[in-house]
């Protein structure tokens, strides 16, 4: 049975609505003005909710936005109730995320209708976005899978050569090995740490209790730990030389573990896909009410096509093939991205740069 809240401070509206909506097997819920409104769409999660726009205290405008702030509630279909249907009120109310109006006085017919199709929408939008995470983790199986068995064979194969030929080996074809072994082992451990982030992030879209509380964290020191990172990742791939660093301090609405991922992930496929004693630029500051952060390489540079397609395991050529992996990398970050409401954009010269530039809400 789906439950609607509604929100109306006139009583006798008020009780019609609800009479209304319960003849039709609706489970109903009643609120007399915008605060007790809110919370109660915390408390009973509603599938839609019904709200009258002119009411003392808390307006329907204001109770929009707060629903949309907490992730619990933030896409419920809202309906406003409104005595004047002008072309501002419209404009308001999309801007807020509104999904429809309703224009008093209405009739039984329109009430129901417009009920009806917003929650068919949602169950439908609900649906699809199912499929679509159905199918990526079907999909997922096979390439990683292929990904996994080839350092996997690297691993069982030198390892399998040093028991069966260790007598008969020089110290240094032992070495050898060894550092194949390692490379293989370092490549597999990186598959598995994605996959296991990309199913985590796929659940914890769906978990709105745990997403609620991650969404109270924040990270702070941007600078002392984007600079810290940023040289520690240098260090280890031989470019110390090559970076131009210029961060201002901020702190910032997403937990460190999740930022970390995000500059981890930009950092190194800057390195992998840019040459080296070229000069990869990482830049961060304030810009509009966020923090932007802005990495650009000089590197082999993607089509505007390959940018559109960006997706798991999706692989554009053999270099970025090679390197890649798993390609999870960039999905991931989109995904942490949508959950902690920042954003991506990518912009690319083929062969000769490529800018990511990612914005997060400041804290």
């Amino acid at each position: 049975m789906k439950k609607i809240l509604v929100i109306e401070d006139t009583q006798n509206v008020r009780e019609n609505i609800c009479e209304i909506l319960e003849s039709e097997d609706y489970e109903v819920f009643a609120s007399e003005n915008g605060k007790s409104g809110v919370e109660m769409s915390k408390n009973i999660q509603p599938d839609l909710v019904l709200c009258d726009i002119m009411m003392p205290g808390m307006d329907g405008y204001e109770v929009l936005t707060e629903m949309r702030k907490d992730v619990i509630t933030s896409t419920v279909p809202f309906i406003f109730l409104t005595a004047k249907n002008t072309r501002e009120n419209q404009r308001l109310g999309m801007e807020l995320g509104a999904d429809d109006y309703i224009t008093k006085p209405f009739t039984v017919e329109d009430l129901l209708n417009s009920v009806a199709t917003r929650l068919k929408r949602a169950e439908e939008f609900k649906e699809e976005s199912e499929k679509k995470l159905n199918e990526l983790t079907q999909n997922l199986g096979a390439p990683i899978t292929q990904v996994i068995s080839e350092p996997l064979r690297a691993i069982l194969g030198f390892s399998k050569m040093l028991m069966t030929e260790y007598n008969s080996m020089e110290k240094f074809e032992m070495a050898e090995f060894n550092s194949l072994i390692y490379k293989a082992g370092m490549k597999l451990n990186t598959v598995v740490k994605k996959s296991f982030m990309f199913y985590q992030l796929q659940s914890l879209a769906y978990d709105n209790e745990s997403l609620k509380k991650l969404k109270e964290e924040k990270t702070s020191d941007i600078k002392t730990l984007t600079e810290n990172i940023a040289n520690e990742i240098a260090i280890n791939n031989k470019r110390q030389d090559d970076f131009m660093i210029n961060i201002e301090n901020a702190s910032l609405k997403i937990p460190s573990k999740y930022y970390l991922e995000i500059l981890h992930e930009i950092i190194e496929n800057a390195i992998i896909f840019s040459p080296k004693r070229s000069v990869i630029h990482i830049i961060g500051g304030v810009e509009d009410g966020q923090y932007a952060l802005t990495i650009r390489d000089e590197g082999m540079g993607m089509t505007k096509d390959q940018i559109s397609h960006i997706g798991a395991f999706q692989k554009f050529n053999k270099d970025l093939n090679e390197n890649s992996g798993v390609g999870l990398g960039l999905i991931n970050t989109k995904s942490i991205l949508n959950l902690f409401n920042g954003n991506m954009v990518i912009k690319s010269i083929l062969g000769i740069e490529t800018t990511v530039r990612i914005t997060f809400p400041l804290a």
